[in-house]
């Protein structure tokens, strides 16, 4: 039961993290620092999709908690 509550919040926390920073537009909307000549503001964009990908792929193999490596299927 533990072992599950403890799954449950690293998903809980891989949801809200994504979330709560592109909410936070405050945080990344100004033009400094840049980089390459690109505001801050759409290389920061395009860095944290990068991340946020990172972030829904581990929520999604976390959820498919049902599949295991070398589980019954992989059997045949």
């Amino acid at each position: 039961m533990l072992e599950n509550k403890g799954r449950y919040i690293v998903l809980f926390l891989l949801i809200l993290i994504p979330s709560v920073v592109n909410l936070s537009v405050s945080l990344y909307n100004r033009n400094m620092p840049e980089l390459f000549g690109i505001p801050f503001f759409y290389w920061f964009q395009t860095l944290w999709l990068v991340c946020c990908s990172g972030f829904y792929m581990g929520f999604a193999y976390l959820m498919d908690g049902s599949r295991e490596v070398g589980g019954a299927d992989s059997k045949k």
